[in-house]
């Protein structure tokens, strides 16, 4: 007989169910403080996620997964539940997006640090909560749409297995001392005295800052566009349920406003010892501070019929054009859509029915160093791509209109 426990999470709508898998609930205070997750006797209402146990090994299956995750080791699978979790949490409420990043807490504003394969944002987690900073996330952050604060989710930071060679005895003297869950991968932290900010803590964004790990260089932080911290935090954006034009709208408007940087860095203790003095206060923002405008294109006037072989922009189209490039989001999805200048370029075209040939010429004339093969296949790959998720109108293609005149 299964022995099946159904807990109920006080952020979400429905229960988590765990299946012969009763004794990682022992984990729980260390990985989820702050929760308030009791046991539910079962209900008419199906689990948000189920988590069993066959064997060796620990099944996860939520509708939104293509296929269950499947991990021998005990830390694994709660991981893999944490992230899922925060899936759930996140696209259980519109009013929410997420970042995947780490966040700490700087003299009452946060900086961001999205998340890039490699590049050390947990092992810089820990080492800034090691220096007194406070800890707000080391993986996902919600942030509310209305206002664009951060939300401190409360769970606790997990390291990836083995830890660098270049820490320092002290770092390693932190992370051994507060290790409180350890597996083959992951070990998970239990930070306390305020070192973690609490589940549901909130505050506001004061910077960006993209990780680049290098070794052997000394750390440094490099100031960089709005464009390019627009495209990455685009990217690290997992929320599905809101739509994607107030997405774009907050995103935009956070990274407009906040200080944007590049840390290049080898050594994570040298990179906190940077990041302290530069985030030790904030300057006054100007009340002249220009945020991204969220543009709405509507395509031109409306047409009865497309002329053969034209393309147009579809109406209702929300826009933001940062340093040449320009993020699309299209009212009736959830995704937002990255142009580079080129890209941008032939969306400007657009606002009026044009051909693949018109929009060549015209790009010529705007790129003269180009050559024509190239163009070419740059304006038929973008069109296809736009086409594909539906951002185009396209009337009837000038070989459908032969074979019909003569026919």
């Amino acid at each position: 007989m299964k022995d099946i426990l159904h807990l109920a999470i006080e952020e979400l709508s429905r229960p988590i169910a765990l299946i012969d898998c009763r004794d990682l609930i022992d984990h729980f205070p260390i990985i989820f403080p702050g929760w308030r997750i009791t046991e539910v006797p079962e209900s008419t209402q199906s689990p948000i996620l189920t988590l069993r146990r066959e064997a060796t090994t620990h099944i996860l299956e939520a509708a939104w997964l293509d296929k269950p995750l499947r991990r021998k080791d005990k830390v694994d699978a709660i991981c893999g539940l944490v992230a899922e979790l925060i899936r759930a949490y996140v696209n259980d409420d519109v009013n929410f997006l997420c970042l995947h990043g780490a966040a700490a807490d700087f003299a009452g504003k946060l900086v961001i640090f999205p998340s890039k394969y490699r590049a050390g944002k947990s092992i810089l987690s820990a080492c800034l909560a090691a220096a007194g900073i406070r800890l707000f996330c080391d993986d996902a952050l919600p942030i509310s749409l209305a206002e664009g604060h951060g939300i401190a989710l409360g769970l606790a930071p997990r390291l990836r297995l083995p830890l660098p060679d270049n820490l320092t005895a002290e770092s390693r003297r932190f992370i051994d001392t507060n290790t409180a869950l350890k597996g083959r991968q992951y070990l998970y932290l239990d930070l306390k005295d305020g070192a973690l900010a609490a589940h549901g803590s909130f505050a506001p964004v004061g910077a960006f800052v993209l990780l680049e790990r290098e070794e052997g260089v000394a750390a440094v932080l490099e100031t960089i566009s709005e464009g390019e911290v627009l495209r990455q935090v685009v990217w690290q954006n997992f929320a599905r349920e809101a739509e994607a034009p107030r997405i774009l709208e907050r995103l935009s408007q956070m990274v407009a406003s906040a200080q944007r940087y590049r840390l290049r860095y080898d050594r994570a203790e040298d990179a906190v010892v940077l990041l302290k003095e530069t985030f030790k206060n904030w300057p006054e923002m100007s009340e002249e501070s220009s945020l991204a405008p969220l543009l709405s294109d509507h395509g031109g006037p409306e047409l009865v019929e497309m002329p053969p072989g034209c393309y147009m922009r579809q109406a209702d189209i929300s826009v933001v054009k940062v340093d040449g490039e320009g993020f699309l989001a299209d009212v009736q999805g959830a995704a937002i859509h990255h142009l580079n200048p080129v890209g941008s370029a032939i969306w400007t075209l657009l606002a009026e029915p044009m051909t693949l040939d018109e929009m060549v010429e015209l790009l010529l004339i705007a790129f003269p160093e180009a050559s024509r093969d190239q163009v070419e296949s740059d304006v038929d790959t973008l069109i296809k791509s736009l086409m594909s998720r539906k951002l185009l109108i396209a009337g009837p293609q000038l070989d459908e209109v032969k074979q019909s005149t003569a026919g």
